[in-house]
């Protein structure tokens, strides 16, 4: 048997792999890491070492090193042998198989926004340095695509089984419509889910598949402003999809909208790069580079019910419509991707990604933390702290020597077994001061002093909407 995988990783064959827009760096990762996988398992080094039927475990250890775990991110860096698969990187899998690098990262290049740091950084990455929750995610991921088979289960463990005959993933490019569970629309939703977590999209396959509408048991819930089977619904349809065919032709400019700025008070023409869209607050945004409804050129999130365009207007970069600093983005090949609002997503705590940041420090009744707080992840920056440490942040960041005797004796006055966190949150953002405000009573903000105050009168404010 001489079984070759046909399918080399271009990126057709890894926009069909991922789970969202390649433009989004977790999806191209995760892509190619699926592309190594289905390598693997369908050419002479998969048959070989695997039988037809054969679970995660039978695939592991055929995969990866001897005695090796991967229930812990730890274990997995700290695994000593460089031959194994968890320590190989992408641009080590790519010449394996006897690609030209040089020619791969051109052919991707031609087709989404990458910059050469960005690629230098994905040939770089561990693919398989990845916990067991994460790798039997993308088992899962192979089998609802029929990339896959699942055979009876043996006791708790899930068997897989090869197809028949090599995966014809092309065919499938050809064929998707009538083939996917999921309809066009539904794929571009899979975008945003895969931007707020990888996880997300899985999920939301598994419940278009669980059945028809009077006997669905999965649900998933989204708070959603805009209302159903409206004409406004139907424009933010329309603006999406149009977002989407510019994203997917590869050639991004400059669009120019017409914005109605609540928070401005003010209807204003933006001309901005488009990055990419989220859900968050219960409304779709798109995050662009340009001129913004300040007046400023900025980062911005635009809410799509809230462009008033009849169309989105692309127009070209020598438009003198667009505005310097962006065209010099341009001509330094440095325009902004996905993943440039995701790191900034990561660095604070808040969804508007593009304001300043500051510390936060919060306390929680002890109980209460331990009821509700514990294993919950508020932010990435978010972390348990002791009293002690508390002090010493207020001590730091509170330069006014009023405000910061006030807040040290208001410490001193608090049950030292309390829970304590630390944060770093984006000043200004309503999200962080929504969720604070959610909780009432059983949080304390003791930094900054200004966000302390602020939260103070607009309880006294509320109150005495009551007395």
């Amino acid at each position: 048997m001489n079984q070759t995988f046909p399918h080399p990783p271009n990126p057709k064959i890894l926009q069909q792999l991922a789970n969202g827009s390649l433009d989004q760096m977790q999806n191209l990762t995760r892509a190619l890491r699926l592309w190594v996988l289905l390598t693997w398992l369908y050419t002479d080094e998969g048959y070989n070492a695997l039988a037809n039927s054969f679970t995660y475990t039978d695939w592991r250890k055929a995969f990866f090193g001897e005695n090796y775990k991967d229930e812990k991110q730890e274990d997995i860096a700290n695994y000593p042998d460089p031959n194994c698969a968890c320590n190989i990187t992408a641009q080590q899998w790519l010449l394996k198989w006897d690609l030209p690098v040089n020619e791969w990262r051109q052919s991707l290049q031609k087709q989404i926004a990458i910059a050469d740091l960005e690629l230098d950084e994905l040939l770089a990455e561990k693919l398989f340095a990845q916990v067991r929750k994460s790798l039997q995610n993308d088992f899962d991921l192979l089998v609802s695509r029929n990339w896959l088979r699942r055979v009876s289960d043996a006791g708790r463990s899930k068997n897989y089984c090869r197809l028949e005959t090599t995966p014809s993933i092309l065919d499938r490019l050809e064929n998707s419509n009538t083939e996917s569970n999921l309809s066009y629309k539904a794929q571009i939703y899979l975008d945003m889910f895969s931007f707020l977590d990888p996880s997300l999209p899985l999920l939301a396959e598994q419940v278009s598949a669980a059945g028809d509408e009077d006997n669905h048991r999965v649900f998933l819930y989204v708070d959603y402003l805009v209302p159903e089977s409206s004409s406004l619904e139907d424009a933010v349809e329309q603006f999406q999809s149009e977002l989407q065919e510019i994203w997917d032709s590869g050639n991004i400019t400059p669009l120019l909208l017409t914005y109605r700025s609540a928070h401005q008070n003010l209807i204003k023409e933006c001309v901005v790069y488009p990055v990419c869209i989220y859900f968050m607050e219960r409304a779709k945004y798109l995050c662009a580079y340009g001129s913004t409804p300040k007046g400023d050129i900025n980062w911005y999130k635009y809410r799509l019910d809230r462009i008033i365009s009849k169309r989105i207007e692309p127009l070209d970069w020598q438009d003198t419509r667009v505005p310097q600093l962006l065209k010099e983005k341009y001509q330094e090949n440095n325009l902004p991707t996905p993943k440039t609002v995701n790191d900034m997503l990561k660095e604070a705590w808040g969804c508007d990604f593009y304001k300043e940041t500051a510390l936060m420090v919060l306390r929680f009744d002890r109980t209460f933390a331990q009821s509700y707080l514990q294993g919950i992840s508020i932010h990435h920056t978010c972390r348990a702290i002791d009293c002690d440490r508390a002090a010493r942040l207020i001590a730091q960041y509170t330069p006014n020597p009023e405000e910061r005797s006030a807040l040290l004796e208001i410490l001193q006055s608090r049950p030292t077994d309390d829970a304590y966190y630390q944060v770093t949150y984006r000043v200004t953002d309503y999200y962080p001061l929504r969720w604070l405000r959610a909780l009432g009573s059983q949080v304390e903000i003791l930094l900054p002093w200004d966000l302390r105050q602020k939260i103070a009168a607009d309880i006294k404010k509320t109150a005495n909407l009551y007395q």
